[in-house]
């Protein structure tokens, strides 16, 4: 029998398989800016738009917090943390998550995105154990995330891979004012 240390370190192909044409890989220099600013700035589109009509507070906009990201690299690649890509067909750029610090035993996962042609399949249970292996990795004894209300599918991912509902964590670097439109979730690593 599989143990989750052994599931999480391995990299286990998930159930259903994923074609061969997709690659997801860690990224110690980000290279092409520009097609990662083009996937940030449709995931960051999605967010703006789903806080929107669920009412929340507005005020940044899908470049503004694309923009922020730049400066912050650092906290996503390593030794800090990880920054995953996921090529599709074409070597085209379809999906990423990151892995940043969230205090001194944990990791958070963040923006973990799919171009909607890339759903499915299991690529985003790829992200997230990959980004858990490399927090074990890292000597980090739990994993965090906030997640959207509204975004039911990645909620699905995150229970289906043990991931438990919690209150907000202190290093959460999200606006305690969007605190109603999000769900907090952790996991104890073996």
């Amino acid at each position: 029998m599989t143990t989750l240390r052994s599931a999480i370190t391995s990299g286990v192909a998930v159930p259903g398989g994923v074609p061969s044409a997709d690659r997801i890989s860690p990224v110690a220099v980000a290279t092409d800016r520009d097609a990662l600013d083009a996937l940030l700035l449709e995931y960051y589109g999605v967010i703006v738009g789903k806080l929107a009509a669920a009412g929340a507070p507005g005020g940044d906009t899908p470049a503004g917090l694309k923009a922020s990201f730049w400066p912050n690299l650092h906290w996503v690649l390593p030794p800090t943390g990880q920054l995953l890509l996921a090529h599709g067909g074409a070597n085209r750029l379809v999906g990423c998550a990151t892995l940043q610090p969230a205090g001194p035993d944990a990791g958070e996962v963040k923006r973990l995105y799919f171009r909607p042609e890339a759903n499915g399949n299991g690529r985003g249970r790829r992200l997230v154990t990959a980004q858990m292996a490399a927090a074990l990795s890292r000597g980090w004894r739990r994993v965090v995330v906030n997640i959207l209300k509204s975004n039911t599918g990645s909620i699905r991912i995150f229970e289906a891979l043990g991931f438990r509902y919690i209150d907000r964590y202190p290093d959460c670097v999200d606006p305690v004012e969007l605190d109603p439109w999000f769900v907090y979730m952790q996991r104890d690593l073996p």
